[in-house]
């Protein structure tokens, strides 16, 4: 059965709503002036440990590289907004902050289920006729390039997709297809002269406009760093553990943004304003069972421990002293180290006053 080039990406949009995406876009397979982009970014070196990226760049540029055959790349987002509330644990120095996107169960599998449901409808559409290949964030593919590209929003200067209608807290994964669709026309970049992403960076990751050194980016030093975290680095942290969403609850695109109602995007009660000590006296077996089927999962204990330790530290709460020494016979060097940093740095901070930090 041959059917339209319209038909088809109406179905699709269609059936993508029904799955319960936020948005679906279709882009062409080209990215001149994104990989352009992406390799003078490479050559900077602000990749840091994540030399997959530079290892996969010829891929990353053409997706014809992961699959020869694709023709139009259909873009889907979710929203993972949990709601103004949880920016509330970043005034409370005796609670670790875990971004948004890791409140919840791991979003991989999620978006990449619906993309399958996606692709298994189109074939029954075209008579198994159509290939496609997936992608969600763990693959050679620039999400955020072909979301702009499908216009599905612009690329912030804080280099997160910005959706007027959505703001940037969305998830995005990708399909390759086999068959040309109607390529949607990108929007027009909408920050103005507004450069609230860039001075809320605790470390001045954002450069300049679109241009973020990941080497200086929390999220990376809590997420992607393995081994210690630049000393320097440390008293800008506060007190996150995993990730930082400073950028985005900057953004006056996030302003209106609509809770998200998915239901594996719940937040985890353990994981929203989590006391700290309590965080620091994790056994390996503890540490699983919180995260499991989490973002966190992937950092493992160690790296865990470490950037609870950092928090601990720029606390300013004696009472986490006796949770921290406990761990001074961790049998992780770098863990013992940060551990020694935070307990150095506390001994040289004045206590909480009565009521400050509780737990």
């Amino acid at each position: 059965m041959r059917i339209g080039s319209k038909f088809l990406t109406r179905e699709i949009k269609s059936f993508g709503s029904k799955l319960g995406l936020a948005q679906v876009g279709v882009a062409p397979p080209d990215l001149s002036l994104w990989g352009e982009r992406f390799r003078h970014w490479l050559d900077q070196g602000f990749e840091g440990e994540m030399r997959y990226m530079a290892r996969d760049a010829s891929r990353r540029t053409d997706p014809r590289a992961v699959f020869p055959e694709v023709r139009s790349v259909v873009v889907v987002s979710m929203n993972y907004y949990p709601g103004d509330r949880y920016r509330g644990c970043l005034q409370d120095p005796a609670a670790g902050y875990v971004a948004n996107y890791a409140l919840h169960e791991d979003y991989h599998p999620l978006i990449e289920s619906k993309l399958t449901q996606l692709l298994q409808h189109i074939r029954s559409l075209t008579d198994d006729k159509v290939q496609g290949k997936i992608y969600v964030d763990t693959g050679p593919v620039l999400e955020k390039a072909f979301a702009v590209m499908a216009g599905m929003g612009w690329m912030g200067r804080h280099s997160l997709l910005i959706s007027q209608d959505a703001g940037s807290w969305l998830l995005l994964g990708v399909l390759l297809l086999d068959v040309e669709l109607d390529f949607d026309e990108p929007v027009r970049d909408q920050c103005g002269d507004c450069t609230r992403c860039i001075e809320s960076c605790p470390t001045q990751a954002i450069l300049s406009p679109y241009v973020v050194d990941a080497r200086r980016c929390i999220s990376y030093l809590l997420g992607e760093l393995k081994g210690a975290i630049p000393v320097e680095m440390r008293p800008r942290i506060g007190n996150r553990v995993f990730g930082c969403d400073d950028c985005q609850w900057a953004c006056p695109y996030n302003k209106g943004a609509v809770v998200s109602t998915e239901a594996s995007f719940s937040p985890k009660k353990e994981l929203t304003f989590p006391s700290l000590i309590v965080l620091m006296g994790m056994r390996e077996e503890d540490f699983k069972g919180l995260f499991y089927n989490n973002p966190v999962m992937r950092v493992k204990r160690n790296r865990f421990l470490r950037n609870v330790a950092v928090a601990l530290g720029n606390s300013g709460d004696q009472r986490a002293v006796p949770a921290l020494e406990k761990r001074l016979s961790d049998p992780d060097p770098m863990v013992r180290e940060h551990v020694e940093w935070a307990i150095n740095r506390l001994a040289e901070s004045p206590p909480l006053e009565k009521g400050e930090g509780g737990i």
